[in-house]
């Protein structure tokens, strides 16, 4: 099978805990994409997510979710007795996995019971971890935005977030390590901007257009085929002028934490290295404008240090020949989603695709057959012709006929192997609630329908 992969979220992995983790659904899955001769796992940012629960608005950009820590695996490791369990569904309900924290402080009280591991988090903690210093402010400060925390950490509320961060990498590194072992890669992504309530914005602030800490304009993008309105992220801005200055060192530490992290890397968003689209915060995205940006010096310095061969690029949005220019120069492999490239007027697709990762649909699309659902009839009659020669239903014909094509990497939404409808999608961009809470309440049929696409 020629550089084929499945895209499935961590937290939309089957367990018994109401969202996925590092346990043993995802070895699981490995095993299904080695059985069927799959080369590419893609697990969209494993960041700590802010209360939109976006893995695109991280609470920092150099840590890992807790919430995809494996109960499993601190039972084996002794340092759990009992559990629990939430109704399975197709989606995560985010409130009911709060209970998660309680069994992890559990965990976290038994870690003298296992001496090995209890020297290993000796050892971890004598670096100090931004996120877990933040996390704890948080708390001790009552949730409130980190520009009012007023009184100091909690020394053991410290000590309890470095544990999970101690946990989740130890976990994600065990799991890529098995991956790697089977011969299976792992996509992941750099989110462009983290959150505003971040360990990122804290730290460093100074990184950041703010006015006395506060944002005055914010991120998104302007209209385009994602959204005809444009799209209000609501992020903080980068002060490029001051990075530059700087020497890039906050962004490197990025690049350089994302690099171990996976084997292949999607930069989100990469227009913002060629241009950023600046809102005003109380404005709507119609009221934003494009301001150039220096991203060419800041990628010649970063992959001094980590090898651009790893690293792929969201290359989607308007106005992109700026964008197209940087890419090629160092020869970034670009996307392409077949939901926006096939052309029903002229009845045929178009781009050439030979050095980019191909989606029939991605995580801010809709799937294969809600997309198809959603065309009129001229228009399906359109497509249906034009797949005329491939069997199947329209999710089985559109993947059969991308597999036909010259590609880099070929990527396929879980939901499209299922030939899941719309009801299933993962996000809807530029709409804040209600997302990032697709998950798969089993793994049964998903070989079955891999062996009658690929012919196993």
């Amino acid at each position: 099978m020629k550089n084929i992969g499945i895209l499935l979220p961590i937290f939309a992995l089957p367990t018994k805990y109401g969202i996925g983790d590092f346990g043993p659904s995802a070895y699981q899955f490995i095993d299904i994409l080695k059985d069927n001769n799959l080369k590419y796992w893609e697990v969209l940012p494993i960041n700590p997510t802010d209360n939109s629960n976006s893995p695109y608005s991280t609470a920092s950009s150099l840590a890992i979710n807790p919430l995809f820590i494996s109960i499993d695996d601190l039972i084996s490791l002794k340092l759990l007795t009992e559990t629990y369990s939430i109704e399975i569904s197709s989606k995560i309900d985010y409130q009911k996995i709060k209970i998660k924290d309680k069994y992890l402080r559990i965990a976290f009280n038994n870690l003298k019971n296992n001496n090995n591991l209890y020297l290993e988090y000796l050892d971890y903690i004598k670096n100090e971890n931004e996120y877990a210093k933040f996390m704890a402010l948080k708390i001790k400060n009552n949730n409130d935005s980190w520009i009012n925390f007023k009184d100091d950490y909690d020394l053991e509320e410290y000590n309890y977030q470095m544990f999970l961060q101690f946990i989740a990498q130890r976990e994600w590194f065990n799991l890529k390590k098995y991956a790697n072992n089977n011969n299976i890669e792992i996509i992941g992504d750099l989110p462009i901007h983290p959150s505003y309530e971040s360990s990122d914005l804290y730290f460093h602030h100074h990184e950041f257009i703010l006015n006395d800490n506060k944002m005055e304009f914010v991120s998104g993008a302007s209209p385009d085929y994602f959204n005809c309105e444009g799209q209000k992220w609501g992020h903080p801005l980068y002060d490029f002028e001051y990075q530059r200055n700087n020497n890039y060192k906050y962004m490197l530490n990025k690049y350089l934490y994302v690099d171990s992290l996976f084997d292949i890397i999607r930069i989100d968003h990469f227009k913002a290295f060629d241009a950023y689209f600046k809102i005003p915060i109380n404005k709507s995205p119609k009221s934003g404008t494009w301001i150039k940006s220096n991203g060419d010096l800041m990628l010649e310095y970063i992959f001094k240090f980590v090898n651009p061969n790893k690293y792929i690029v969201e290359d989607l949005g308007t106005d992109l020949n700026d964008l197209y220019i940087l890419r090629d120069k160092y020869n970034l492999p670009g996307m392409k989603i077949f939901e926006y490239t096939f052309d029903f007027k002229n009845k045929s697709e178009f781009e050439d695709s030979s050095n980019m990762i191909v989606y029939p649909g991605n995580h801010d699309n809709n799937t294969i057959v809600g997309w198809y659902n959603g065309l009129n009839v001229d228009n399906k009659k359109v497509l249906d012709d034009f797949l005329v020669n491939y069997s199947g239903e329209i999710n089985e014909k559109i993947i059969k006929y991308l597999m036909d094509k010259p590609y880099k990497y070929l990527i396929i939404l879980i939901q499209d192997i299922l030939g899941q409808n719309e009801e299933y999608r993962i996000n809807k961009p530029g709409i804040a609630d209600g997302q990032w809470n697709y998950r798969l309440e089993s793994f049964d049929n998903i070989d079955q329908n891999l062996k009658k696409l690929f012919n196993t």
